[in-house]
């Protein structure tokens, strides 16, 4: 609820807030009191980010040397870079369900989160308060509900800067959640400040006579007083407090309340009130000083600057010692000293070395280079080093670097981590928002893909005209007929069903990101890439979908429109492929009958070689019948023994002529039916 905000106007004339006004006012003085040095500190760390790296009392002392005041800024250089960082690891928020009837409803819920951080480009008011978190320590965001002139609730997303936060000096944890109270602090042209407090005119009038030694909350430009007199402005603090069980918020000055308490309007998780304000801070000392990444680096800062400006000055002048006798105006001396080509005239009679003389100070000068080299070198190891950064020229594999970063990226870790934590009790405090005040029915756009805007509807009424649009036409007319629906009937329009019903809806709100810029996707692509290489057929489209580059989404679909061919070609090419098809059938029934007559050619080969043996066998029983007779075998039997050879021979011969044949008509093609055209061709024909 920041002072900015649409708030109501409550009138202070009750004198029931009086022992409340005395607690706020005691509370904002303790956190002014306590916070004194701290907060001095924090500005300090801001000046080095600015590059006013210098105190007026050294630069008086500089100026008197006539040394110069050099300032090389790593502070900033530091800054910029986790600054950078941070922007590449933003992710959106996703809610995930708690039970499985609410899966749709966790959809629904992802993107009325998003759909927040879009409306107020959340994504630049967390960069801002990560740079508080880093150079002053302390970042903070006001989670408030602005009615709109359509009478809207709309969810207001607004940084705060870290100069107009307070906060309890007894709270120890980064988040503030032990804290009894928090608050804003602003300054105000009295004249605006009356108009929109005008029951409370009297209490900045009052304000506007006192006097304030203050400077920790002074207004911007610097102003020491709580009113400046000469602008009319005055001071209003804005206190978020615990009274009993429950979080209030009142506006007040130092004379009186521009607003009474009341109870917070916002509600947490478990339904009891809470402050809008959330804050996060970087680092807590033991004494509850909060201070952010920049304080580490002030002593090295001024170590680099001094002892560069030490070494310059020592290259730039000469001592000399010598007496009276040499030299007799020193002053002018010294100016010719300092001059490139300046020419010291020695009195007759002295002796240079004796009476005059350089003191070399070189030594002193490379002592200075030396130990400011040395405290360069740390300054460039702490935080985000070279590693991270992919500086380091010493290493030149691909891999090598990314090893070097994500060791380099485990320092940053926890400063990420607490960004992530606050980033995801924002967007929760969000989901309470739009439980509490998006009652109505709401139709939020979703714009991930630019191809494909969708709107999603929350508590969305469905009507019984609705419900049975969604199921088969003859269950819609069975069930009109079974209740006597007539048509344009009154109970078509009656609410059945409400769909994506926020208010009862329980998610888990969770923020993925993280500090390792070797990220799994880049991981990937780097090993598709090296298959690509490799030769293995990696499709290109697949390569793209896992690589980072911009706009890939339209480099896909161009690719697609690419691969299509026009429709004469696929009609050619379908054509071609029915022809495949009928060709590979044919085939496989050629394999069938060439396997069939195969299978006769081994039969009448096996009878061939049956026949054979019974021809050998019948001839070599005839012969020895004869011989054991005592008779040598006639000429008529050895002319039938050859005659049945001869048969057998022929008839081999016969089989393997045939099998040939076979064979060959298998791979011959097949004349066409009758009444087809075409040439027929024939074997030897």
């Amino acid at each position: 609820m920041a002072l900015e905000s649409t708030l109501p106007v409550v009138s202070t004339s009750d004198d029931g807030f009086d022992d409340q006004l005395a607690a706020c006012v005691a509370h904002f003085e303790e956190a002014e009191n306590s916070s004194r040095e701290a907060r001095a500190l924090s500005e300090r760390d801001r000046d080095y980010y600015d590059n006013d790296q210098w105190t007026a009392e050294e630069l008086a002392i500089l100026r008197k040397r006539k040394q110069p005041a050099l300032t090389i800024n790593y502070v900033r250089r530091k800054v910029e870079f986790l600054r950078g960082f941070e922007r590449r690891v933003r992710s959106d928020p996703k809610a995930f369900p708690r039970n499985p009837d609410d899966e749709r409803g966790a959809e629904a819920a992802t993107d009325a989160l998003r759909f927040v951080g879009d409306q107020n480009a959340f994504n630049q008011v967390r960069s801002d308060v990560y740079e508080n978190m880093l150079i002053e320590g302390t970042g903070g965001v006001d989670v408030v509900v602005e009615q709109t002139r359509n009478d809207e609730a709309k969810i207001v997303l607004r940084h705060v800067p870290w100069y107009q936060l307070f906060w309890d000096p007894h709270s120890a944890r980064k988040d503030f959640s032990d804290a009894k109270y928090k608050g804003i602090v602003i300054w105000m042209d009295s004249r605006d400040a009356q108009e929109k407090w005008p029951d409370a005119v009297e209490a900045i009038e009052n304000t506007m006579s006192s006097v304030s030694v203050s400077d920790t909350y002074d207004d911007k430009p610097q102003r020491m007083i709580w009113c400046d007199s000469r602008r009319k402005r005055v001071r209003i603090v804005q206190i978020h407090y615990q009274w009993g069980s429950e979080w209030m918020v009142a506006t007040f000055t130092r004379g009186g309340f521009l607003e009474a308490p009341t109870v917070s309007p916002y509600l947490d998780k478990d339904g009891m009130s809470t402050s809008s304000l959330h804050l996060r801070s970087a680092f807590i000392d033991r004494e509850n000083n909060r201070y952010g990444e920049v304080r580490s680096m002030i002593s090295l800062q001024d170590e680099i600057n001094k002892r560069r400006s030490k070494a310059l000055h020592l290259l730039s002048v000469r001592q000399t010692y010598g007496n009276g006798q040499a030299i007799t105006d020193t002053q002018k001396a010294k100016q010719e000293l300092a001059k490139p080509d300046g020419h010291v005239e020695i009195n007759a009679g002295s002796q240079f070395g004796t009476d005059f003389g350089v003191i070399p100070t070189g030594d002193m000068a490379q002592g200075q280079i030396a130990l400011m080299q040395q405290a360069t070198a740390e300054m460039q190891a702490s935080g985000p080093n070279n590693a991270l950064a992919g500086k380091n020229t010493e290493t030149q594999s691909g891999r090598a670097i990314q090893a070097q970063q994500q060791g380099g990226a485990v320092e940053l870790e926890p400063g990420v981590d607490d960004l992530r934590q606050w980033s995801r009790d924002v967007y929760e405090a969000v989901w309470m928002r739009v439980k509490q005040f998006w009652t109505a029915e709401k139709w939020v756009r979703v714009t991930d893909d630019e191809r494909n805007i969708k709107w999603v509807g929350l508590n969305k009424r469905v009507t019984l005209e609705d419900k049975l649009a969604t199921v088969p036409p003859d269950i819609a007319a069975q069930y009109a007929q079974q209740i006597g629906l007539q048509p344009n009937d009154p109970r078509l329009q009656e609410v059945v069903a409400v769909e994506n019903d926020v208010s009862g809806l329980d998610v888990d709100i969770i923020v993925e990101e993280g500090p390792d810029i070797s990220t799994l996707q880049s991981e990937q692509f780097e090993m598709l890439s090296n298959l690509a290489q490799a030769g293995i057929p990696i499709p290109p489209k697949a390569i793209v979908q896992a690589s980072s580059i911009r706009n890939k989404d339209q480099i896909l679909d161009e690719m697609e429109k690419g691969q299509q061919l026009p429709p004469e070609v696929q009609k050619q090419m379908q054509e071609m492929q029915q022809q495949l098809q009928a060709l590979q059938q044919q085939t496989a029934e050629q394999a069938a009958q060439l396997a069939d007559r195969s299978q006769e050619f081994e039969l009448k080969r096996a009878e061939l070689e049956l026949k054979n043996k019974e021809i050998e066998s019948r001839s070599m029983i005839a012969i020895s019948n004869a011989r054991n007779k005592g008779q040598a075998p006639s000429q008529l039997d050895d002319a039938k023994t050859i005659s049945d050879i001869g048969k057998t021979d022929a008839e081999a011969e016969q089989t393997r002529v045939e099998t040939a044949l076979m064979l060959g008509e298998a791979f011959m093609p097949q004349p066409p039916a009758a009444g087809d055209s075409g040439v027929v061709t024939a074997a030897g024909y």
